[in-house]
């Protein structure tokens, strides 16, 4: 062995030595050192980028590994750490170029088509990435991180079934692979197939005891079977792995109200104003004075708009008991609900829920809107539930009475079928039209559609024998539905804004809801405390709406005799 050699060896081996100390910048000195002494070793190189990498100095890394190719051009490990250095710098494309070039002279090499497919699936580029990701198992069939990303571009697809496929695949190769068991948990969990999602949930613990995410996702899991206990225990589990994590108080805190114990659920729902698929609406005003309850006579206060309309109105009850702490109370809300508001006792002044809007507001002090239930120590008896708390312009009522044209003595009952489909993890509460054809066989009923969105569409192929008049293209906004609810008998609505208006407006309401469903519902109740007229029906078994809308008939057909007999009376 030459002397040259052999101090090239001797600083490889001591800059690795250095590295796995923590001491990259002592590492790339050596690295120098011995670069000083054979400058055309392509090792020395590869590891003088590798140790840039760990250092963050992404510009040095990419000088030194095109260095180590330009010296060995066909070195796969300098192709993959170059790709991650441009990835790192923000040039996807750069990267998956450095990718191709080092398949041209490397195609057996399956790190590379790895790195290649995880590339594309950013870009996106997702059938190339499938390819890249296939490619790769076929040469390393262990290679558990391209089952997991090949699963996750799948899912990207539309695929979550095919994405399944690959997880179990590669678990039939790596049963012990945590990250495998995880993925194929959260997939069922997208799916709603919670005993199976739980299943694998608890596999990944068992691979892996500190792995917080799989303790959370076992929560939520729990949760939508209604094991309540069982998910809060996951989730104080998953606390103690990640203790300053928001988004696991979040979802404890879900459970904890869907448990009934309103108190400690809304204290810890306030951990949402962290939570990051909340957190932009809480940002513009984090740097100002905040609102905890007290007295605030001479002061301007303003109540904003958070997360859906149905939050709004059913948490819009609050109002009046700030205004009773004094000062001006602003509120702001979405135009829809504007003209509805307008009749809300305990607003000072209301302001359309927009930046600019909002930006032209003088306040002194600031509250989210679904802070007040914590704010006034909110329990099950002590809920606001002095109904109607909201009303409709009685002008307005007479005008929709006329355009109704209301058929005799039937019974006027209002339908909703179907929530916003832009919320897709609670598409299940939507049933369609079709699910509640066992109420067209009702006689004495007339039907109103109450339906807006996509789905509004359906009323014009009704369940056979069902009467339905639908009035809704001159329905504007909430006040309007408002004015339409208040000409009718009785609505029947899937969980949706107009179930809570219902309530608020203290009209007769049965809520039709999945079998899982969210905090404010409870558990196993048919009743709520929050809407005294309102009625709960619930699936007995996920997606069986065949089995509500057969009681919901049964009922009806009930109501509907009684108001007969009463009407001949």
């Amino acid at each position: 062995m030459s002397e040259n050699l052999s101090r090239v060896l001797q600083h490889l081996s001591l800059g690795s030595s250095l590295n796995e100390q923590g001491l990259p910048e002592d590492a790339v000195q050596c690295y120098r050192e011995g670069l000083a002494i054979c400058p055309d070793n392509a090792e020395l190189w590869f590891n003088l980028g590798n140790s840039f990498l760990k250092l963050s100095k992404l510009s040095d890394a990419v000088e030194a590994l095109q260095q180590a190719i330009a010296l060995k051009p066909d070195f796969a490990g300098a192709y993959i750490n170059l790709g991650n250095a441009l990835n790192e710098q923000g040039l996807s494309e750069n990267a998956i170029q450095c990718y191709r070039n080092g398949l041209a002279v490397c195609p057996g090499n399956a790190h590379l088509w790895y790195n290649l497919g995880t590339a594309l699936i950013e870009l996106p580029n997702l059938p190339e990435a499938l390819q890249a990701l296939q490619q790769a198992i076929a040469l390393k069939p262990d290679l558990a991180n391209a089952y997991i990303n090949l699963g996750h571009a799948l899912k990207q697809q539309g695929l979550p079934e095919n994405a399944i496929q690959y997880y179990r695949q590669g678990l039939a190769i790596c049963p012990d692979d945590a990250q495998l068991w995880f993925s194929l948990g959260t997939a069922f969990l997208e799916l709603q197939k919670h005993p199976e999602a739980v299943e694998a949930l608890q596999q990944t613990i068992a691979c892996q005891p500190d792995f917080a995410d799989a303790y959370t996702n076992l929560g939520i899991a729990l949760q939508y079977q209604g094991k309540v206990e069982n998910a809060i225990i996951a989730y104080n589990q998953a606390l103690t792995l990640d203790s300053k994590n928001p988004e696991i108080y979040h979802n404890r805190s879900l459970a904890i109200l869907l448990s009934g114990d309103l108190a400690r659920g809304f204290a810890e729902y306030e951990w949402r104003r962290k939570a990051n698929r909340y957190r932009h609406s809480y940002d513009w005003c984090d740097d100002r004075p905040q609102w905890c309850g007290e007295y605030f006579s001479g002061k301007r206060l303003l109540i904003f708009h958070e997360q859906g309309y149905g939050d709004a109105l059913q948490f819009c009850r609050y109002l009046p008991l700030v205004k009773a702490r004094g000062g001006i109370v602003q509120f702001s809300a979405p135009q829809p609900l504007l003209r509805l508001f307008g009749h809300l006792s305990g607003i000072d002044e209301l302001i359309e829920h927009t930046p600019a809007a909002i930006f032209r507001t003088h306040f002194d002090l600031a509250v989210p809107l679904l802070s007040l239930p914590h704010i006034f120590g909110t329990t099950l008896p002590t809920i606001p539930s002095d109904i109607p708390y909201l009303t409709a312009d009685q002008h307005c009522i007479n005008i929709w009475q006329d355009k109704m044209k209301r058929p005799g003595s039937n019974l006027r009952v209002g339908l909703v079928w179907a929530g916003n489909p832009k919320n897709i993890p609670w598409q299940i509460r939507t049933c369609g039209l079709q699910a509640m054809s066992p109420l067209a066989s009702i006689s004495g009923v007339t039907f109103y559609s109450l339906q807006k969105g996509e789905a509004a569409g359906e009323a014009a192929t009704p369940p056979p024998g069902m009467r339905l008049i639908d009035l809704t293209d001159d329905i504007d906004d909430f006040a309007d539905t408002a004015a339409l609810i208040m000409n009718l008998d009785l609505i029947i609505a899937v969980d949706t804004s107009v179930a809570h208006l219902a309530g608020a407006l203290g009209k007769p309401v049965w809520t039709l809801l999945p079998a899982i469903n969210t905090w404010r519902w409870l558990m196993a109740r048919n009743d709520s405390p929050w809407y005294p007229t309102m009625r709960l029906f619930r699936q007995s078994a996920p997606g069986d709406w065949t089995g509500v809308m057969t009681t919901v008939a049964q009922e009806l057909s009930h109501a509907e005799c009684e108001r007969k007999l009463k009407y001949s009376e």
